[in-house]
């Protein structure tokens, strides 16, 4: 009799196990999932602060060509005197 219960508590244990592996597999699919939607979240993130950073970018860009079209002299200056001072920083 103690051999017959031994073989149920077997296929009981064996059931068990193969219930926990399904679960397994199936949280593994789970994690991949969200891991998934996850890294297209943080890809559409950076791609639009890309895109914002450019935008900010090409905006600096036109203010700046604004500010030279309209002081050209100024602007020359303002640049020899910026690379006078970065010739002597790198010099040294």
């Amino acid at each position: 009799m103690k051999e017959g219960n031994f073989a149920m508590a077997d296929r009981s244990l064996e059931k068990e196990f193969d219930v926990l592996k399904n679960d397994l597999g199936s949280l593994k699919d789970d994690v991949a999932t969200i891991a998934k939607l996850l890294a297209k979240k943080g890809s559409a993130q950076l791609s639009e602060a890309v895109d914002n950073g450019k935008a900010r970018v090409q905006a600096g860009v036109g203010v700046l060509e604004d500010q030279v079209t309209a002081r050209p002299l100024t602007s020359l200056l303002l640049a020899f005197g910026i690379g006078i001072m970065l010739g002597k920083i790198t010099h040294r």
